[in-house]
């Protein structure tokens, strides 16, 4: 008599109970005594199945197994390919030990994370997290094989159908050499009807050749010619480039070709050139925009263009509380001609900012050069404070008089 297989025997005392698969399952220590960590146990016995039946039997005999001893299940189901020839004995750190799958039955409500870490504490193999499921189905009876199962020849059950029995050999087999394709015979009467309505009914737009060449375009002018010699088929589509190739390089010509008005939109006319420039020229006036100063951008230009004094409350209410970013104001200077007569009046232009921003914006080329705007200012309105020079070019009060053009300070 063989000896009992402990993989089946194990799955029998499992499924023999499903509420409680564990109560015909003990494990047990050197000393013989029961344990319930997998870890102190060296026997897994098997109680009241019968050997040869697999069936719960309470009168047989107790069936004791090594808790280390491999069964005929691999530890992945991924190596079933590669079974062929495996055995437990042959190569036992392929397969799971008993006691692994114990233990697997023993945290069966666990969670994969849990399941883990508590195999690793028992030093026993886990089942991997994708497998466990199927493997306590199995071992549990709710399923009949599982793929990770060989067989005792040391095949994979995935891979262990038997083959076709001969009745089904002998259909599967391929028949005798098939037999030689009888020639297609067209009936006469159809090939008649076909020329006939060929004839009658089929308008031929394009033979082979010009759906072949009715993309292409001519490359020159002898092609064009093409288009004359076959006027009435609707292939000769080639030749509407040909056609239509004087129009298309006319509007090139007049893409490339720039037009007055557009050159004259891109030219500055001369007056606003000369309006850039004489701004890019005009004096700078900068005044404190302390809250308390007397002379702000809401009155400067009634005070200086027009000589009349405007508090500034008063003037910040007529102006609805909007200053503007830089105020304008004319001067007028009278230019003496030759002799006792005076020449005309001359308008100038002297702009009113009250921010070290404002004068940074109107420059319009590198600090120190011709075009930078701090060069232009000519006086400098101030309540005395020291941090009202902080933001401007020279924090130094001396040095902005002095670098100024005229370094002249209102207070």
């Amino acid at each position: 008599m063989s000896a009992p297989d402990p993989l089946l025997c194990l799955r029998a005392a499992l499924s023999a109970l499903p509420d409680e698969p564990l109560t015909l399952v003990e494990l047990r220590s050197d000393d013989g005594k029961a344990v319930e960590d997998v870890a102190a146990a060296t026997q897994v016995v098997v109680k009241q199945i019968n050997v040869s039946s697999l069936a719960h039997d309470e009168n047989a005999p107790e069936l004791v197994f090594a808790a280390d001893a491999p069964v005929r299940m691999l530890r992945s189901r991924e190596k079933a390919a590669e079974a062929n020839g495996l055995t437990p004995e042959s190569a036992p750190d392929q397969f799971l030990s008993l006691s692994a799958l114990v233990f697997a039955v023993q945290q069966r409500s666990e969670r994969a994370g849990a399941y883990l870490r508590n195999a690793a504490t028992a030093k026993v193999v886990a089942i991997p997290a994708l497998e466990r499921p199927g493997v306590l189905e199995y071992l549990l009876g709710k399923r009949s094989e599982w793929e990770g199962v060989v067989v005792p020849g040391g095949q994979a059950k995935a891979e262990a159908a038997p083959g076709p029995t001969d009745e089904k050999a002998d259909k599967a087999a391929p028949s005798a050499a098939p037999t030689a394709k009888r020639p297609y015979v067209p009936d006469a009467a159809d090939a008649e009807f076909v020329r006939t309505l060929r004839a009658k009914y089929e308008v031929v737009l394009l033979d082979r050749n010009d759906a072949l060449a009715g993309m292409h375009a001519l490359a020159n002018e002898a092609d064009a010619g093409a288009l004359s010699a076959h006027p009435n088929k609707p292939s000769d589509t080639y030749g509407l480039r040909a056609l239509l190739k004087p129009r298309l390089e006319s509007a090139k010509r007049q893409l490339q070709a720039p037009s007055k008005s557009s050159a004259s939109a891109r030219t500055p006319a001369p007056a606003a050139n000369a309006a850039r420039r004489s701004r890019a020229q005009d004096p700078i006036i900068l005044l404190s925009n302390s809250p308390t100063a007397l002379v702000n951008m809401f009155n400067v230009k009634s005070l200086l263009q027009d000589g009349v004094f405007v508090p500034p409350e008063e003037a910040r209410r007529q102006a609805r509380g909007v200053p503007e970013m830089v105020v304008t104001i004319q001067t007028r200077s009278d230019d003496e001609g030759s002799g006792a007569t005076r020449g005309p009046q001359l308008s100038r232009r002297i702009l009113v900012v009250d921010s070290a921003e404002a004068i940074n914006r109107l420059s319009t080329g590198p600090i120190g050069s011709g075009q930078d705007a701090w060069n232009r200012v000519i006086a400098v309105f101030t309540t005395g404070q020291t941090w009202q020079f902080k933001t401007y070019r020279w924090s130094d009060p001396r040095d902005l008089f002095k670098n100024g053009m005229s370094g002249d300070a209102c207070t």
